[in-house]
């Protein structure tokens, strides 16, 4: 019985380093075509056969920003549940669905057909101000039909956004504060009744298009 125990014993520890030499990694098949091959189990109806990533809710996931760096470029989690407010990191977790980090850009990104495309959000009648409040990124598009100066947010805080500013105003809508961070690069003011969009790429904001 022992000299058994110890035959199995190694034919598997064998079984196991030939698969290692191999570098391939196989789950219900002995001969894994790739890194890692997951073969179903088409033998026993009441298995579900499937690869499950990580499931969070958002909150969940931007409780987690700090340890997302680039070590974790290409990470995948499924986000089941949309609560609490986007931080830039998961400003683009707007459904449920398969979402992957991009190192790069420091920003989560749905997988193409994982989460549905979101509704276009408006922010309508705001109040321009040099000292106003941009904390709430959950919009696309935000209109002002007072005031008369404006300060843009911060652009690592709407990294890899882009977003498009109308001004419904009396007058111009003249922008306030550093070149490419208060205002977009190179843009001084939008017209009345004028509408630009802009884009962030985490330090600079440029004008996409429109007119001042």
């Amino acid at each position: 019985m022992k000299k058994f125990l110890f035959t199995a014993t190694m034919l598997v520890c064998f079984s196991a380093l030939s698969q290692a030499q191999q570098g391939r990694v196989g789950i219900n098949t002995t001969t894994p075509a790739a890194t890692l091959d997951v073969a179903a189990n088409t033998t026993d109806a009441t298995r579900p056969d499937a690869l499950l990533v990580p499931r969070m809710t958002r909150a969940q996931l931007y409780a987690k920003d700090g340890a997302y760096v680039a070590a974790q470029n290409g990470a995948v989690v499924f986000v089941n549940t949309i609560d609490g407010t986007a931080t830039a990191k998961t400003v683009n977790v707007t459904a449920t669905g398969f979402y992957y980090y991009d190192a790069p850009n420091t920003v989560w990104k749905a997988l193409s057909g994982g989460a549905a495309p979101a509704a276009y959000r408006l922010n309508l009648n705001q109040a321009a101000s040099t000292a106003y409040d941009w904390s709430n990124s959950n919009f696309d598009f935000w209109e002002f039909t007072s005031g008369s100066q404006l300060t843009l947010p911060t652009p690592s805080a709407y990294a890899s956004r882009t977003i498009s500013i109308r001004a419904n105003t009396p007058g111009t809508l003249q922008f306030a504060g550093t070149n490419g961070v208060g205002t977009p690069k190179g843009n001084t003011a939008v017209s009345a009744q004028g509408a630009i969009t802009i884009y962030s790429d985490g330090t600079t904001w440029y004008l996409i298009s429109g007119r001042n």
